[in-house]
This record gives C-alpha cells, sequence and structure tokens, in this order.
C-alpha cells in the first residue's frame, strides 16, 4: 500500500528526473539527457513537490541545489531504480525479445575487442545482437544523447570533442610501430623524422577521417608525411606492404593479429610519437538502465 495517494501520480521517469537534478543541479541539462522538454521536467517537478509537499529543489545562483529532504530521499529512490532494474535482469538470458546494441567503433575495437564481447554475449545466452558502424572523424555526440547510438568507442586522450552529458572511461592504452618492406630498413631499429615523412606510405582508414594522431603529431612540429595510398583496413595495408616498398603506422597490439609478411620489418618509430588510449563513451541516461550495465560488465572484463 502507497503511504498517500497522491503517491500514485508518479512514474519511473519521476524517480529518474530527481535523481539526475541531484546529480546534474540543472533542469536543462537533465531535459537534454533524457531527450524531454523543460515543460516535461517542470510538470514532473510539480508533482514530485504535491506528492512529498517540499520544494526539493531551489534555484540558488544559477543551480537547482537539492534540500534536505530531496537529499534524503535520494538512498531511496536509487534503491527503487535498483531494485527495478534487477527486476528486468531477472531471466533476461532468457527472453525471447531481441535486445539490438548499436556501437560505434574505430576498426581497433572490432579487431581487439569485439570478438571477445560476442564470446561473453554467447556464454551468457542473451539474446543480443550488436550492430558496429565506423567510427566517424568527430564522435556521434548527439546520436548518444538521442540514445539512437548506445555506445561509442574513440581514441584518447584529446584525440576527440568531450561532451559534458557523456561519460567516458579509458580501456587500454596502446602505441605506436611501424611496419616496413623498404630494404634499406633494419628491424627494431628506430626511424628519425625525417626519412620517417620521406618514406612512401599506406594511410589505413580503420576510422572515417582524412587524418589521425599521427599526422596531428607531425602538424606540431610543422612536418607532413609521403601518403600514396589509402587502405580501409589494417590488414589491406600490410597487404600492400607485400606488393611495393612502403610504410604503415599501426597499433603495436594488434601486429599479432595481422598477416605480416617475412620480408616486412617492425621499426620502432621517431622519438616522441604520440600515444593514445581506447575509450568508451555513452549517455550519462543509460546509467539508469540495467542492461547497459550488463554489457559494460562484459566489456570492462575484456583485457587487451
Amino acid at each position: 500500500m502507497l503511504y498517500t495517494n497522491a503517491l500514485k501520480q508518479l512514474d519511473m521517469q519521476d524517480v529518474s528526473i530527481v535523481l539526475l537534478l541531484i546529480e546534474n543541479r540543472s533542469a536543462k541539462r537533465v531535459s537534454e539527457i533524457l531527450n524531454l522538454s523543460q515543460s516535461s521536467i517542470s510538470y514532473s517537478l510539480k508533482k514530485l513537490r504535491h506528492c512529498f509537499d517540499d520544494k526539493l529543489f531551489e534555484s540558488i545562483e544559477g543551480a537547482m541545489q537539492p534540500t534536505a529532504r530531496v537529499l534524503a530521499m535520494k538512498p531511496y529512490l536509487q534503491n527503487i531504480m535498483q531494485c527495478i532494474n534487477q527486476c528486468a535482469k531477472e531471466g533476461a538470458g532468457q527472453s525471447s525479445v531481441l535486445r539490438q546494441w548499436t556501437i560505434t567503433a574505430p576498426e581497433y575495437f572490432e579487431i581487439l575487442m569485439l570478438p571477445a564481447l560476442l564470446q561473453q554475449v554467447h556464454s551468457a545466452g542473451r539474446n543480443w545482437s550488436l550492430s558496429v558502424s565506423r567510427l566517424g572523424k568527430e564522435l556521434p555526440i548527439n546520436d548518444l544523447l538521442a540514445l539512437d547510438t548506445d555506445v561509442c568507442f574513440g581514441f584518447g586522450p584529446g584525440y576527440h570533442q568531450r561532451h559534458s552529458l557523456l561519460e567516458y572511461r579509458s580501456l587500454n592504452e596502446d602505441s605506436f610501430v611501424c611496419l616496413s618492406s623498404v630494404p634499406k630498413h633494419q628491424p627494431k631499429n628506430a626511424l628519425d623524422i625525417d626519412e620517417f615523412c620521406e618514406t612512401a606510405q599506406v594511410f589505413p582508414t580503420p576510422w572515417l577521417s582524412e587524418e589521425n594522431m599521427v599526422d596531428g603529431w607531425l602538424k606540431k612540429q610543422a612536418r607532413t608525411r609521403n601518403i600514396f595510398t589509402r587502405a580501409n583496413s589494417y590488414h589491406a595495408g600490410v597487404n600492400i606492404l607485400s606488393a611495393v616498398p612502403a610504410l604503415i603506422v599501426v597499433p603495436e597490439k594488434i601486429v599479432a593479429t595481422l598477416n605480416i609478411s617475412p620480408k616486412i620489418k617492425i621499426l620502432k618509430p621517431p622519438a616522441g610519437f604520440p600515444t593514445f588510449t581506447l575509450d568508451m563513451i555513452w549517455s550519462r541516461e543509460r546509467n539508469i538502465h540495467g542492461d547497459f550495465h550488463q554489457l559494460e560488465a562484459m566489456i570492462e572484463k575484456i583485457k587487451i
């Protein structure tokens, strides 16, 4: 039984709004996270204030500050969300309804993480389908905020624009190596920057961009490199090296997955070459969805 009949007016969206307002202190930001109008947020707040006979939030210096009452309510509201999510989890593995996950990622993710993730999904008996589209030059921020994309994988730190309404988590760190079929290059030697820039190079496009972090690093030194062709994948790029003397820059951790000809040497890049992380990026609203936490847990188990 409910404590008062007024509580019958409330729904789970109202609970979500309260929790997000406590975290973000901004009705505008919460409306963006939930893809609702600000009038909908105001209507929900009106219901909540009537039900609990309290202001719940007060506008102080442009921020919505929670009252003592709503802060006392917070752990109980969080428990409601957890209980609802747990109800959704029960029997989820045997659900007959297909859960379609929409993922945006570079080839790096597809090579090093996607097979292990699919293996976990299969082992857990989840009725899930993972649809992976190629990462572009920019993160799909609008699609993430609108929940049209469930999760995105991008490169960091600093290679993609950040957004205050998105969560970011670094999953691994990596560096680059140079693969070369140029006869004069010696295995394991480090290239100097002059030789690196002058050597004919294959530009892999595992994410859709005219330039990558290597070119950004070169620009800071007022340098450019000699790109003579582009390839749609790391594998295709390495195959080109088997036909012509050239060089390709690849992440070190994917080298073991490539079919490298004996005549191709692995070289160290020039001193000061950039390193990077693979980041998982998602909307804060996903934090209140139980099935997303299941996916997140699977991803975190993968060791690259």
